[in-house]
């Protein structure tokens, strides 16, 4: 049974008013948003991102404070071919936004994706192929 590892990244600190977040399944005409997050994530920690990488993950859950997604989850697959549910986020490190972002991610996974626990090959295709497609498009 693979395991799973769990990761955040975090942007920058911002008041957070749960009342106002909301959940929901990573749409196709979020991938924009979600590209520019996770390049200015990218910024903080090396040099600018200019393709991405599987690290890019599939993303499958998001947070929204009115218009404006200010998280994604998403799965990836590490080095020892365990199974990550991650996020990257605009505010500071939150429990609450992680642990929403990270449920509805893994419902979505499941259901999306059948014997993972016995196979990752599925998703590492989805990957690899999301992230093929986005960098073509970008080019």
């Amino acid at each position: 049974m693979p395991n799973f590892v769990v990761k955040s990244y975090v942007m920058k600190e911002q008041e957070t008013n749960y009342s106002q977040i909301q959940f929901r399944k990573v749409y196709l005409s979020d991938l924009n948003a979600l590209i520019r997050l996770y390049k200015n994530q990218g910024q903080n920690q090396q040099p600018t991102v200019h393709q991405l990488t599987e690290n890019f993950g599939l993303p499958l859950s998001i947070a929204l404070n009115g218009e404006e997604i200010i998280g994604f989850a998403f799965a990836s697959i590490n080095q020892l071919d365990e199974l990550m549910l991650s996020t990257h986020t605009l505010s500071v490190a939150d429990a609450f936004i992680d642990q929403k972002l990270k449920s509805q991610a893994e419902v979505t996974l499941h259901t999306t994706f059948t014997g993972l626990k016995q196979d990752h090959t599925p998703l590492k295709i989805a990957i690899e192929q999301l992230v093929s497609w986005l960098n073509t498009c970008a080019n």
